[in-house]
């Protein structure tokens, strides 16, 4: 129903910048619930189009052909009879899908002008108005679409995602359930209940509704993902299977390898974890996380601050504003005696972090006469 492209691009950024915890003299990495309020509940299926397998690759291709052939299509069929709102929802559907929001929503409601008793025209007037960050109107065209078929699974289903986003859990429950009733097999309604059930802080519900939802989809990579972050924030080794899970589903997910490799670094397998790592450096190079990460392993776990060096570099370069990359090299130069070098990167860790950043001064302090 959603467009989150924005929403990944800033959680991606939270994975990349690499948000850490100060412990020792070492940073640890919180377990980060990857997808978090609705984007959970639909940013994969919105992004993975452009993240699929290798070999989907030309089949998604083939699809923007077929879209542009139905396109042309149906609008000579809407040249021959312009007051037909059938055609003008099938197109509009068509735009959708393409993104094109302003031409699509203009035939949505030209469609809605000619008969405004079909309850899928109001809700596909919905998800252009979310898509364009229209919450009430959203909100209100999925009311007129219940109004007209109180029923309606889609219907039920978008008003449940609409009300979890907006936290009205209680609400969203009535709206899954009418839902359910018409559709029991329905995995994303058991998905955004678990969503849901894990924001209000009850995880054994929520691994409960995960579990439910994929025994309907097997191959529902959100579901895999969230049982997969839920385990790993318990060191539970589960977290193993249900990140493989997820890979199987979609090797090309980053998210899926960055969880498992950071649970095996976290979890006494740094070299696993650094197969891992590298994995997903085969699909996405300049991942400054995983660069940076592989580094801390080779400096911290294997006592290796000369081989860590390289990959820090690495990092630096692929987000020159990643504090902990410099502190950390500046760490790992420090134990190799270069002072010169410590200096340069512990001041640029404290300028990246707004001019101040204690572990970072209080070594610059212990090297200041080196």
């Amino acid at each position: 129903m959603f467009n989150y492209g924005t929403f990944f691009i800033i959680l991606h950024c939270l994975i990349i910048l690499n948000l850490q915890q100060m412990k020792n003299k070492r940073f640890k990495l919180p377990y980060i619930l990857f997808f978090y309020g609705l984007v959970s509940i639909t940013l994969i299926e919105h992004i993975s189009c452009g993240n699929k397998k290798k070999q989907e690759k030309t089949t998604y291709s083939e699809s923007v052909d077929t879209l542009e052939q139905k396109l042309k299509i149906l609008t000579e069929k809407i040249k021959e009879d312009p007051k037909n709102p059938q055609l003008l929802f099938q197109r509009a559907l068509i735009y959708y899908n393409q993104k094109n929001l302003y031409k699509g929503l203009e035939d949505i409601i030209r469609a809605i002008d000619m008969d405004s008793s079909e309850a899928k025209y109001h809700l596909l007037l919905a998800d252009f108005y979310y898509a364009d960050a229209k919450v009430e109107d959203a909100r209100n065209s999925i009311q007129k679409a219940l109004k007209l078929d109180p029923n309606n699974i889609d219907g039920n289903i978008k008003m449940g995602e609409l009300l979890f986003y907006l936290g009205d859990y209680v609400n969203m429950f009535k709206y899954l359930d009418v839902a359910l009733k018409q559709d029991p097999y329905r995995a994303k309604v058991y998905f955004i209940k678990g969503m849901a059930f894990k924001e209000m802080g009850d995880t054994n519900l929520a691994i409960s509704s995960f579990n439910t939802t994929i025994e309907q989809d097997p191959d529902y990579f959100d579901a895999y993902m969230q049982l997969a972050n839920i385990y790993a924030s318990r060191r539970n080794p589960l977290a193993i299977q249900f990140y493989n899970n997820a890979i199987r589903i979609n090797p090309y997910m980053i998210e899926a390898h960055y969880g498992l490799a950071y649970y095996l670094q976290e979890n006494g397998k740094p070299d696993d974890a650094i197969k891992i790592y590298n994995d997903l450096l085969s699909i996405e190079p300049n991942n400054a996380a995983a660069l940076h990460n592989i580094g801390y392993i080779f400096l911290f776990y294997k006592n290796d601050p000369a081989a860590s060096i390289p990959w820090f570099d690495k990092s630096a370069l692929a987000n020159p504003k990643a504090v902990n990359t410099f502190y950390h090299r500046g760490y790992a130069y420090e134990l190799l005696k270069n002072y010169p070098k410590a200096r340069e990167d512990y001041e640029k860790a404290i300028e990246l972090n707004n001019g101040v950043f204690d572990m970072a001064e209080k070594r610059l302090s212990n090297i200041k006469n080196k």
